[in-house]
């Protein structure tokens, strides 16, 4: 109930909101059809939180595990398709997206012994890494914002759904984590933020360095969206440079057709 009171809370944000095309961000004229292309190169990293966790071991003695997760960079590759629209109150386009996104990190973890004194033998450091990569579709609606005449702000909310085809990840540290399976879950469904400022480069090439990010997961059933590798989430980030191009429309689509001479 709580994934849906928020998805619904997400959703009324675009249905009071009273989107209209900037023209010259969309030219909707006879000239440009409704309906485009995307490409975009992507950069993916990810941002590990830390955790510390402390055992009793059978002989009295106290361990504790301090981890960390790094994100390292990596990248994807996007395709999409785009259709605008006016006087929509959802929003000023919508686009489907498939892409490519590999995402990787690095796990440190710090192992202590404490003895029933109290006192600290030296601490053990390890070094744990993965490498994954995705197959992601993407349905978002997208708003228009701060409109200037060759510059604009676009954000809004999307559906991702994601499969991970390849997982592979390094220990060093094997004793008591033997047993943990990583990367078990092969499929998810997201909601999914993006944020981006776009620029007019072109009569009909629109240039958007976007970032996305997921904010609730609802496949698997944890609704922490992130990148899970030990007892560390990794929240990805997934910088575009998305190139969208607008299509001429030779066959005048959107004018009126005269299918034979007036009567005088």
């Amino acid at each position: 109930m709580k994934k849906l009171f928020l998805f619904g809370l997400l959703l009324s944000q675009y249905l009071i909101c009273d989107a209209q095309v900037n023209r010259k961000t969309f030219p909707l004229s006879r000239e440009y059809k409704k309906s485009g292309f995307s490409i975009a190169p992507l950069a993916t990293v990810s941002f590990g939180n830390s955790s510390t966790t402390k055992r009793v071991l059978d002989n009295g003695r106290e361990v504790a595990y301090e981890e960390v997760g790094r994100g390292t960079w990596n990248a994807g590759l996007e395709l999409g398709w785009y259709k605008t629209f006016e006087g929509y109150k959802v929003g000023d386009y919508f686009e489907a997206a498939v892409s490519y996104r590999r995402f990787s990190g690095v796990h440190y973890l710090e192992f202590d012994t404490l003895t029933p004194l109290a006192t600290v033998n030296s601490p053990i450091d390890f070094e744990n890494s993965f490498e994954i990569q995705k197959f992601s579709i993407a349905l978002r609606a997208i708003d228009i914002a701060w409109q200037k005449p060759k510059s604009f702000l676009t954000w809004g909310f999307g559906v991702n759904y994601d499969y991970l085809f390849s997982s592979t990840y390094e220990n060093e540290f094997p004793v008591g984590f033997e047993s943990v399976s990583q990367f078990e879950d092969r499929h998810a469904v997201q909601v999914h933020f993006q944020l981006g400022y776009g620029f007019t480069v072109a009569k009909n090439i629109r240039f958007i360095p976007t970032l996305e990010t997921p904010i609730v997961g609802f496949l698997p059933e944890s609704p922490n969206p992130g990148l899970r590798f030990f007892d560390v989430h990794y929240q990805p980030l997934v910088i575009g440079l998305k190139l969208m191009f607008l299509r001429k429309d030779p066959v005048n689509c959107n004018a009126p057709k005269l299918n034979s001479m007036p009567s005088i």
